[in-house]
C-alpha cells in the first residue's frame, strides 16, 4: 500500500480550565479511526512567554515548539492525514501575540466543569461539529497514550488509570470559606457560560410571552444600574420573595408624558411608609431612575415631562 497524502484537515478546538475532563475527552477524540489529536500543542510558547516554572518545564521545551505563530500555522493548521485534527487547549495558554488565524479558523467549543452526563453530551458534541459519531469514543485502554503531552507524567496519573467516562456520585465536601471571595469572583463567568451550555442540568424556563414584542430588548433598572431583561434579577433572600413584601406601581406615557408620575411616587412612598421599609431610597432618586430607564429605553421624557402635575 502506497503512503497516505497529507491534505488540508478540518480542525476541531477544545478550550478548558485544568481539571475539567479535557484529557479523557482527548483520549475519547484519539480512539476515532478519522481523527488525530494533539494535546497543548501551545505549553512551550506558553511557558517560554510567561517563564512560569513546571516540573516538566525544560523536557517540553526541549521537545516542543516554542514559536506560537508557527505551531498555528505550521502544526495546529498544517497538513495532515486524517479528516479531524482534535486540539486539546487550556485556555490560558491563548496568549497575545498570537495569530488571529488561531481563532478565525477551526471550530471551536469551551469546556466547562459541571456534574453531567458525559456520555449524553459526547453525542451531542459531535453533532454540534457536525463530525458522525463513533462508539469507540467511549472506552480506551488505561495507561500512558502515545499522545499524551510530556507532562503527562505530573499531570495525568489519575486519567491514566480510567478506561472510558463513568457518573460518579459523591457526597459533597463543605465549602472552604477561605476559598468563598474566589468563588464569588468566578462563578458570575461560569454561570455566563452555563447559559450557552449545549445540555443543562436543570434546563431553563421557556421564556412567558410578551404582548408587546419590543420588550424583549428592554432594559430594566435593579439595584443602581440598568441591566438586561435576562441579567434583571432579584436575590431570592429578598423579603418579596421570601414573604411577599413589596409595594409597586405601574406607570402609563401618553405622547412621549408620564401620567400623574407625582401621584404615584406618593403613593409608593406611602405604601412603603405604612409597611415600615427601611433604606427607601429618596423620591429624587426613584425619579432620576424612571427617566434613566425611559430615556434608554427609546421613550424620550424628560423631568417635567409629565400629566397633571401636582404644583
Amino acid at each position: 500500500m502506497g503512503e497516505e497524502i497529507e491534505k488540508e484537515v478540518e480542525v476541531i478546538h477544545s478550550w478548558s480550565a485544568p481539571r475539567s475532563l479535557s484529557t479523557s475527552l482527548m483520549y475519547s477524540f484519539a480512539q476515532r479511526d478519522d481523527t488525530e489529536v494533539l494535546d497543548e500543542p501551545l505549553y512551550a510558547h506558553f511557558l517560554k512567554v510567561t517563564d512560569v516554572d513546571r516540573p516538566c518545564r525544560e523536557d517540553v521545551l526541549s521537545k516542543m515548539e516554542s514559536d506560537g505563530n508557527k505551531v498555528v500555522n505550521n502544526i495546529i493548521y498544517g497538513p495532515g492525514e486524517k479528516k479531524y485534527r482534535y486540539c486539546k487547549h487550556i485556555s490560558k495558554q491563548r496568549l497575545p501575540g498570537l495569530s488571529d488565524e488561531l481563532i478565525k479558523k477551526g471550530k471551536h467549543f469551551i469546556l466547562i466543569r459541571n456534574p453531567l452526563d458525559i456520555l449524553a453530551a459526547l453525542r451531542g458534541l459531535c453533532e454540534d461539529l457536525e463530525i458522525p459519531f463513533q462508539a469507540s469514543m467511549l472506552k480506551w485502554e488505561a495507561g500512558p497514550k502515545s499522545v499524551d503531552g510530556a507532562w503527562a507524567p505530573w499531570w495525568y496519573k489519575s486519567v491514566h488509570k480510567s478506561t472510558g467516562f463513568s457518573r460518579v456520585v459523591n457526597y459533597p465536601h463543605a465549602f472552604p470559606g477561605s476559598l468563598y471571595e474566589l468563588l464569588e469572583q468566578s462563578l458570575p463567568f461560569y454561570n455566563m457560560l452555563r447559559c450557552h451550555a449545549r445540555q443543562k442540568r436543570f434546563p431553563k424556563l421557556p421564556m412567558p410571552s410578551l404582548p408587546v414584542p419590543a420588550n424583549e430588548k428592554i432594559l430594566v433598572w435593579v439595584g443602581d444600574e440598568l441591566l438586561t431583561r435576562d441579567s434583571a434579577a432579584v436575590s431570592v433572600f429578598d423579603s418579596v420573595v421570601q414573604g411577599g413584601d413589596s409595594v409597586w406601581e405601574g406607570l402609563r406615557i401618553y405622547n412621549g408624558k408620564v401620567f400623574k408620575l407625582e401621584e404615584h411616587l406618593y403613593r409608593l412612598f406611602d405604601s412603603a411608609k405604612a409597611l415600615a421599609f427601611n433604606n427607601v431610597p429618596t423620591r429624587d432618586y426613584v425619579k432620576e431612575a424612571i427617566f434613566k430607564t425611559l430615556t434608554r429605553n427609546g421613550m424620550f421624557v424628560t423631568p417635567g415631562n409629565f400629566l397633571n402635575p401636582i404644583n
